[in-house]
């Protein structure tokens, strides 16, 4: 057995493993206080990076969602509207029946100014319908809401304003009209003929509206199928980046555990190895 006082190679080896388990309680403890087992590059350069893009899609698919539903939004108001469009036209073919069984033309011209009113209430409806300060019926049909659903460039869908617009007569003599696309239909009942020919004009225009409604009917079964798969998407991306950057608090307990003792028994051994130079001074008595 050799016996040295100026370097005492148990003690210091021991110190050495002791430095080492300090460094690995102190990352567990870092681990568990965060939640994170990659708090840094440095911890896993490759699996931050991944990570980091994971979240980046996340994040742009949660923005997506939200802008598809604002989409939907849109949709749901134009078809609101059309909806009522749809059931003051009911009115007003009913008027126009109602014309077309009478020869009295002062009951005719009545009917007509009935109807004119009705085609003000649909020309308010469409200049007033809006989202977000945008009409969505317009006289030109130049505009155009572009619905940015996904995270990646190119990753649109467009939502067109719809041309449709009314313009009611000023008296009981005058005829209204109602536009929609590029069709005028004319609404006059102030002759027999004219009422028949308003019977048929207005069935006309009922289907151009129900048309347009089923337009924005589809956007929005498109829109909602979009926000279905980014949410099923986002959900999964997630699951996938906490994978990478979440700490399995079970396993990193027990590494804690394990360093914990060792960190106790190395402190024991430390001081039993500074206890073997006390020797020498045996052999010198």
């Amino acid at each position: 057995m050799a016996l040295r006082i100026n370097y005492n190679f148990q003690s210091d080896f021991t110190h050495a493993n002791m430095l080492k388990t300090e460094q690995a309680m102190n990352k567990s403890m870092e681990r568990l206080a965060t939640g994170f087992r990659v708090n840094r590059a440095a911890d896993d350069a490759a699996g931050l990076y991944i990570a980091d893009q994971l979240k980046t899609y996340a994040v742009s698919l949660d923005q997506g969602t939200r802008n598809a539903q604002d989409g939907v939004s849109i949709a749901q108001i134009a078809q609101g509207s059309l909806s009522e469009v749809y059931n003051i036209l009911n009115d007003v073919k009913a008027k126009a029946i109602q014309a077309g069984n009478t020869t009295d033309a002062n009951s005719r011209g009545s009917l007509q100014e009935d109807i004119n009113k009705l085609v003000d209430v649909i020309s308010k409806i469409f200049s007033d319908t809006e989202f977000n300060g945008t009409s969505l019926f317009d006289a030109a049909a130049t505009g155009t809401f572009t619905i940015q659903y996904g995270g990646r460039t190119g990753q649109t869908l467009s939502l067109k304003q719809a041309l449709a617009t009314a313009s009611a007569g000023a008296n009981s003599g005058a005829a209204s009209s109602v536009t929609i696309g590029a069709t005028a239909y004319t609404i006059n009942v102030t002759t027999s003929t004219d009422a028949q020919l308003a019977i048929r004009d207005v069935d006309s225009l009922i289907k151009a509206v129900d048309k347009l409604a089923s337009n924005y009917g589809s956007k929005q079964i498109e829109l909602e199928k979009i926000i279905s798969n980014n949410e099923t998407q986002r959900v999964n991306t997630s699951d996938a980046e906490g994978r990478i950057r979440n700490v399995d608090f079970a396993k990193e307990m027990s590494e804690f555990t394990k360093n914990n003792i060792l960190m106790q028994s190395g402190m024991s051994m430390l001081a039993q190895a500074n206890q073997q130079s006390q020797l020498v001074l045996q052999l010198l008595r």
